[in-house]
Order: structure tokens, then sequence, then C-alpha cells
């Protein structure tokens, strides 16, 4: 065996090592965990929307914007939801542009949030048209099957619902963004 591998000094470089590892790995964990859910709390929100928009007039769909963050654990129920049905994902893509707006501790980005009807937790649906009229602002809540997931029937007549009214033409103003 080397001598000295086992000193205090070896012993103390590797600890601190480790340590300095270990607070940066879980340090960077919500920022990658939110980067993973698509809420980004260093994102401009209003540059996200006007995004949005010109890709919802461009594709005729609508914006769906929801709100969440890491911290939320239906945000992760609804991903995984979303990411374990593809048929689901891909039938709101067709009608959505979908654009996820962190709020949470690191940024609550309040003056976006404030041009919007009150949310009522979180994740919190906002749809909105590509004229940028808010259609409807909706808890995620009538879309839970129970206390540990969605219901893909009450999630496909959701998006139905809204699909037939960008087909028809018939949408409703409730406010301007």
């Amino acid at each position: 065996m080397a001598k000295g591998v086992f000193s205090l000094e070896y012993i103390m470089k590797t600890f601190l090592y480790r340590l300095v590892l270990l607070v940066a790995c879980v340090g960077t964990a919500p920022a990658a965990s939110a980067a993973k859910l698509g809420y980004d709390p260093s994102a401009d929100p209003f540059e996200q929307y006007h995004a949005a928009i010109e890709r919802a007039e461009r594709e005729d769909k609508l914006v769906l914007i929801i709100a969440g963050g890491d911290w939320c654990r239906w945000c992760h129920v609804l991903e995984r939801f979303l990411a374990s049905d593809p048929q689901l994902e891909e039938r709101l893509n067709e009608t959505f542009v979908v654009m996820k707006v962190y709020v949470g501790f690191d940024n609550y980005n309040d003056f976006f949030f404030s041009q919007l009807p009150p949310a009522k937790g979180a994740p919190h649906f906002w749809i909105v048209s590509p004229q940028k009229e808010i259609l409807a602002s909706q808890s995620t809540g009538m879309l839970e099957a129970n206390k540990q997931g969605y219901d893909r029937e009450a999630f496909l007549a959701f998006i139905d619902e809204w699909a037939a009214k960008v087909r028809s033409g018939a949408t409703r103003r409730v406010a301007a963004l």
C-alpha cells in the first residue's frame, strides 16, 4: 500500500471535494428539474408569450399557458401523464401551442400573471387566442381522476372541446392580454 494514501490530509481533501460536488449537484437539482418540466425561472414570459402567439397564428392553434414549476407535485404528475400517452400529447399539441411559465420562490413572474385572471393553484391553465384574447382560465382539478393522476377521458374531452372551437371559430372574449 502506498504511503500517505489514507493520511488525514488525503481524507480531508477527498471529503471536501465530495462535499463541493454534492453542494453543486444539490444546488443545480431544482434548475435541472425545472428545465426538464419546461418551467424556467429565468425565462422572460412576455418573450415566450409573443413567440407562442406568433406560432399559434401561423399554425391556426390556441395558446395554452400553464403556470407551474419544479416544486409543484401536480406539475410532475401532469408531465408524467402526458409523457406516458403519446397520442394524448399529440392531440394536445395539435390544438394548442403549449407555453409553460414558472411561478414559485425563484420567480413569481408577478407582472406577467397580473395580466391574467387569477390562478386557482398550480398547474393552472389559461387558453388564449392568436388574437390575444383570454378565452378561459381554469384549474386542472376538473381533469384529475383521483389524488394520484389525471383522467384520460376528461383530458381528451377538454382537448376536443377546444379543437371544435378552433375549427368553428366559436370563441368568446373574456379579456385581452
